[in-house]
Order: structure tokens, then C-alpha cells, then sequence
């Protein structure tokens, strides 16, 4: 292997692990405030969400909310919907995986 790749995976790898490390070293002697933890604890929903909500409504790099072009929109709801009732992962991705699948055979994309 070239010694150019082998010094590109390990900064690649230095630049991974620095974030993870360097907030854990500064943090672990102090009292975090709680407004802080509770703000924190809303990140990974927030993320989740814009990757989730614009992976949905983006359909061929644009902004596509009709039911019938857009083949990922009626199985989100169905989505929610069932995760709203059962509180059941594996039923709300089984679910999805069933709308996606449907909705790819009856439609043209």
C-alpha cells in the first residue's frame, strides 16, 4: 500500500476521532449546566428529522409533494401512522418497506 494513503487513512482517522475525544476531555471535571444536557438531548431528534424530512420531500432535486410523483410520501404517513399506533419498530419499518415497495410496482418512476 502507498505510504500517501496510509498517512491519508490515518488523519482521516485523527480528524474522526478529535471531535469525539477533545468535549469528553474538557467536560469530564466540570458540572455541565442542565439547560445545556436538555438542549443536547434534542440534536439527534433534530438531525434525524432534517435527513429524514428532506430525503421525503426532495424527489429529482426538487420540492415534490404530490402523492403520485413523489413515491416516498404515502408511505411516510403510513409510516407514522403506524408507529403512532403500534409503538413498534420492527411493524413501522416492515410497513415502509411494503408502501415503498407498492407504490415503485404501480407507479412509473
Amino acid at each position: 500500500m502507498n505510504s500517501s494513503i496510509v498517512i491519508l487513512i490515518l488523519g482521516m482517522a485523527v480528524v474522526t476521532y478529535l471531535p469525539r475525544f477533545v468535549p469528553m476531555l474538557v467536560l469530564s471535571n466540570r458540572k455541565v449546566p442542565e439547560k445545556l444536557v436538555k438542549w443536547m438531548s434534542f440534536i439527534p431528534v433534530s438531525i434525524f428529522s432534517a435527513l429524514v424530512f428532506s430525503d421525503v420531500f426532495f424527489w429529482n432535486s426538487e420540492v415534490n409533494v404530490h402523492p403520485l410523483e413523489n413515491v416516498k410520501l404515502l408511505p411516510t404517513f403510513l409510516v407514522f401512522y403506524i408507529a403512532y399506533k403500534t409503538q413498534n419498530l420492527l411493524w413501522s419499518m416492515a410497513f415502509g418497506i411494503l408502501g415503498i415497495s407498492v407504490m415503485v410496482l404501480f407507479t412509473s418512476i
